[in-house]
């Protein structure tokens, strides 16, 4: 009797570990294919990170990859990118510190609900018009905020 009892509660428990093992997994896959799926073809897709003393940094960066910078000792520049009248372009948002904005007034783009950390948001634009234009956070994110700018070029 007892066997059996010690052999349910084995199979529970490996049924509750692999739920539990296999739960964010399966999220992360669903999250990858959704993402895919809201990204159009051909679109240039660039991937920005906030960080209220760096400003917005290229790519995907995790808040333990700057902790300790120093000020004076991280001279980084502001992003560029470069695209063609026509394209499609998508900025995918994240935040390695704390909640930050993004504006791109001349698209018509303004984010105010909050890029969070740990979170990824989407913002796509049709660069349907040639000119220098520039992004920046617009949620007062820290003493620094005034470096969280880049600059988008649309070339004719």
């Amino acid at each position: 009797m007892k066997r059996r009892t010690l052999i349910k509660e084995l199979i529970l428990l490996s049924l509750l570990v692999a739920i539990l093992a296999g739960l964010p997994l399966g999220i992360y896959a669903y999250d990858r294919h959704v993402w895919q799926e809201r990204i159009p073809a051909g679109a240039k897709v660039f991937s920005l990170t906030g960080n209220t003393q760096l400003g917005w940094l290229p790519g995907r960066v995790k808040g333990y990859d700057v902790v300790g910078i120093e000020d004076e000792a991280a001279k980084f520049s502001r992003p560029l990118f470069v695209v063609d009248k026509g394209d499609t372009v998508v900025f995918k948002l994240g935040s390695s510190d704390v909640i930050h904005g993004f504006s791109l007034k001349d698209f018509g783009i303004f984010i105010e609900d909050g890029v969070r950390p740990g979170k990824v948001k989407l913002v796509q634009i049709k660069a349907d018009k040639p000119g220098v234009f520039v992004f920046s956070c617009n949620i007062i994110c820290g003493d620094h905020h005034k470096n969280m700018k880049g600059t988008l070029i649309v070339r004719a």
